[in-house]
């Protein structure tokens, strides 16, 4: 999990790689819609460019927080 312009920049040389991105997403994105899915179906296969990844469109961004318990349900 890397801003989006790093994955970018990484993947320049990483010939097999492949950068997912949530939009509107921050920090703990990898507990959040699919992506632990995701993540465990890339650790079984190792093909990253085989990923079904559009589930990740129906992420919506977090609400701010509006008290230090984080965002509301």
């Amino acid at each position: 999990m890397t801003p989006p312009a790093y994955a970018e920049q990484v993947k320049q040389h990483l010939p097999n790689s492949r950068a997912l991105v949530g939009r509107g997403q921050g920090h703990l994105q990898i507990f959040r819609g699919c992506t632990p899915k995701l993540l465990a179906d890339f650790v079984d296969s190792l093909d990253a460019k085989g990923l079904d990844a559009r589930c990740l469109d129906a992420l919506r961004p977090q609400p701010i927080f509006v008290s230090p318990a984080g965002p509301p349900p």
